[in-house]
């Protein structure tokens, strides 16, 4: 897996900060024609309610950073079952979860909203995982996953997936 930077641990709150502004680039706020501002547009295109599952605080951060300059503020859990709590509470749109984390992972995750609610009741999910191999993806397609996106997320990639869940939205809308 390529480094897109590298820092000693532990790492502080303000660098990290300014190393993830290295790498996915300038402030919304610093040119108004910037990728970043017009990325902002895909939440206002796309509405979405969007649930992150994952244990990692770095990794979090990082996801919740590329779901924010797509202009989306998303909900956070730390581990499959919050994550099942947090959905029996509150609709959302999609599930973005961690494959690997304790108590219960992204799979067992998936599995479980499988057997419990419809097609049309549950969230898009989509597994962000740092082995996207063949047999990890057809793992995550098998228990009933959407899609399964490399960790950390790239904006290309997220937007592509999040997109694929609005087709499978408008779907079930017109069953």
């Amino acid at each position: 897996m390529d480094a897109a930077a590298f820092e000693n641990q532990p790492i502080q709150l303000s660098r990290l900060d300014t190393l993830l502004m290295g790498i996915f680039g300038e402030r919304p706020d610093q040119n108004p024609n910037s990728k970043a501002n017009l990325l902002d547009n895909l939440a206002q295109e796309l509405p979405l309610k969007i649930l992150l599952a994952e244990d990692r605080p770095t990794d979090c951060t990082i996801a919740l950073r590329v779901l924010r300059s797509l202009g989306y503020q998303a909900d956070s859990v730390t581990n499959g079952v919050e994550a099942l709590v947090a959905l029996r509470r509150k609709h959302y749109d999609v599930l973005l979860t961690d494959v690997q984390m304790p108590q219960m992972g992204g799979l067992e995750l998936a599995r479980r909203l499988c057997q419990e609610w419809t097609l049309e009741e549950r969230p898009c999910i989509i597994a962000v995982t740092s082995e996207v191999m063949p047999e990890i993806r057809e793992q995550c397609l098998k228990v009933g996953m959407d899609e399964c996106i490399s960790k950390p997320p790239k904006v290309e990639e997220l937007t592509q997936a999040l997109r694929k869940c609005q087709f499978r939205r408008a779907g079930n809308e017109s069953d």
